[in-house]
């Protein structure tokens, strides 16, 4: 039986590797998952009712982040069996394992602006799979051309979940909130070695819109990325101010699902609400090429990179009718189906690879 081992980072790609770990045992695949614990990605994992290790945390100094590579690195191989693949966003100490290992690695990314993970780990690639809305030059220069392919599909990486879904109206009970009369909140990662301009900027801006929000008569979901986190110990005296415990399995897209409004700092979030039809405001610094694609394709998620406009644009989404939010929703049910996903690429390059290996 092959195994592939699936090194976690981020809760987007526990979500990722947790669905799409599904499929590989369905064909047969053995499965190891190892996890970071860091933000919501252990309660990701937990949600989908996965088994995985945990190893490792997040380090913020550039400093501490070297020194914590290094005993995670130890770590890993201590716990890790014998596998024959490993599948991983950008990742260096995973990726300089199966290196090592002499074990392929088949990189996933959607995030050419991620510079440092990527020129550390990509080189290294056996293969890279990726968004055929991201330009191949984008990935083309991490790479190394003679020995790495690159693989797109027609699709964005939230699909592997999105195309799954099902509403549960019953699980935002546990919050007592009630479908459209929330908002869900994902500030920025300022923290990430990407994450270079405005950062007081963009807090201002999320502080504004929060207040916003309530003012209006919305309570707000806040999914904080660290323990220090500025807007969630200025707002969590208000009632109407909900965090959810990354210690319960926390399902972002059953959330959002229901929820008036999402709007972050990061991608993915906002992504995966306007593919289920809730509007989604993304405010990153800089162009995102699925972001891009996803617009373009008539879901309703909104990029807005100016944020002197932000909070305008914001109240002016609260305006949408009941009526047409559940229009969105049937119409992006109907869209979703027209794509690829992540998986059945992921099939084709493990079986390619598995007859070159025999």
């Amino acid at each position: 039986m092959i195994t592939i081992w699936m090194d976690v980072l981020t809760p987007k790609q526990a979500k990722l590797f947790g669905y799409m770990s599904l499929v590989l045992r369905e064909r047969g695949f053995k499965v190891f998952i190892t996890a970071r614990n860091y933000d919501y990605t252990v309660s990701v994992l937990k949600s989908i009712g996965l088994e995985y290790n945990v190893i490792g945390i997040y380090a913020e100094s550039l400093k501490d982040k070297i020194a914590e590579e290094a005993k995670r690195t130890l770590a890993l191989l201590e716990v890790l069996p014998e596998f024959d693949f490993l599948m991983a966003f950008p990742n260096p100490v995973a990726s300089r394992i199966a290196f090592g290992l002499g074990k392929p690695y088949i990189a996933f990314t959607d995030s050419p602006h991620s510079k440092a993970p990527s020129k550390l780990s990509l080189p290294l690639a056996r293969a890279v799979i990726f968004s055929s809305c991201i330009p191949k030059e984008e990935i083309e220069r991490y790479i190394v051309r003679e020995e790495t392919i690159i693989v797109q599909f027609n699709g964005v990486d939230e699909l592997e979940w999105i195309r799954k879904f099902s509403p549960d109206p019953s699980y935002i009970d546990r919050w007592n909130l009630k479908p459209y009369e929330y908002i869900v909140i994902r500030p920025p990662e300022i923290k990430a070695s990407y994450y270079n301009t405005q950062k007081e900027d963009v807090i201002e801006v999320f502080e504004k819109i929060i207040k916003s929000a309530i003012s209006k008569g919305y309570k707000v979901v806040y999914l904080p990325r660290y323990h220090n986190d500025y807007l969630q110990h200025k707002f969590k005296e208000y009632r109407e101010f909900i965090i959810p415990s990354n210690m319960v399995d926390v399902d972002a897209s059953k959330l959002s699902y229901y929820a008036r409004l999402v709007v972050t700092g990061g991608g993915t979030m906002a992504r995966e609400s306007a593919l289920l039809g809730t509007p989604g405001i993304c405010l990153f610094p800089t162009k995102l090429y699925v972001n891009e694609c996803v617009s373009n394709w008539g879901f309703p998620l909104y990029h807005i990179s100016d944020l002197q406009k932000a909070l305008n644009i914001f109240n002016q989404l609260l305006n949408i009718s009941t009526e047409q939010l559940e229009l969105y929703k049937m119409h992006a049910k109907e869209k979703i189906k027209m794509f690829e996903i992540p998986s059945e690429v992921s099939l084709k390059i493990l079986e390619m690879f598995s007859k070159e290996a025999k």
